[in-house]
């Protein structure tokens, strides 16, 4: 199974990436937030549609996402992750959209104490979603955590001047908990693969760049990387 994970797409459409989704068996589509920058609302719909003509797609919105992305994910032909977990085949993705609080006053910012309790809430559903899909063997789960902010003192967090500025809400809930993935943006000069204890970090950067994670799954795991739309 092939996955693409991209972020902060700004209501720029990128015919590079639209082209690779052409070009290859990409079985879901990742978005972990910032589809608009501060909307229109009918880019989400027409990007989010576009997309998912070609494959499934699960989105969460960003920081830079009006109110009202959400319900445009849910009425578009795309999957709502944000405050859900989601599984796809034997991929169970736990997203929470927005972000930490930051100097701009964005549109979705969140406390770091309600980001964390709003997450953990998301964990204890888990067992819901188990019982609700028993013939999942638990030793094939990969589990990932989509959001929009990175984790905080990660590679992906890091802006231009060295600064962390990643949510601390984010880091320890990866530290507490079995993640094997955190599909995440944001900080857009931040492009990485890096590790939080055991858990993969992965951020592609902002969309207009040209970047993706690309997760290949297989019967001996998975493996994460960065690549480029060209």
């Amino acid at each position: 199974m092939k996955i693409i994970h991209i972020s902060d797409v700004h209501s720029e459409n990128n015919e590079n990436f639209f082209r690779y989704l052409d070009e290859n068996e990409i079985d879901l589509v990742i978005i972990s937030g910032d589809i608009t920058n501060f909307g229109p609302l009918e880019f989400a719909t027409d990007f989010l549609n576009k997309t998912a003509f070609k494959t499934k797609v699960i989105a969460i919105p960003g920081n830079c996402d009006i109110c009202g992305v959400i319900k445009t994910i849910e009425d578009s032909e795309a999957i709502v992750g944000h405050d859900r977990i989601n599984l796809f085949k034997n991929v169970l993705i736990y997203g929470f959209g927005g972000s930490n609080p930051t100097p701009f006053g964005t549109s979705f910012e969140i406390a770091e104490d309600d980001l964390y309790n709003s997450i953990n809430n998301l964990i204890d559903y888990e067992s819901v979603i188990l019982k609700e899909n028993n013939d999942l063997n638990q030793l094939d789960i990969i589990k990932i955590l989509l959001t929009h902010s990175p984790p905080f003192n990660t590679e992906a967090d890091k802006i231009t001047s060295g600064d962390h500025v990643g949510s601390t809400a984010i880091a320890n809930i990866i530290d507490e908990n079995d993640f094997d993935l955190n599909l995440c943006g944001h900080i857009h000069e931040a492009i990485s693969i890096s590790k939080l204890n055991s858990t993969i970090i992965a951020n592609p950067g902002m969309l207009t760049n040209n970047h993706g994670t690309l997760i290949t799954t297989d019967d001996d795991g998975f493996k994460t990387e960065i690549i480029e739309f060209l």
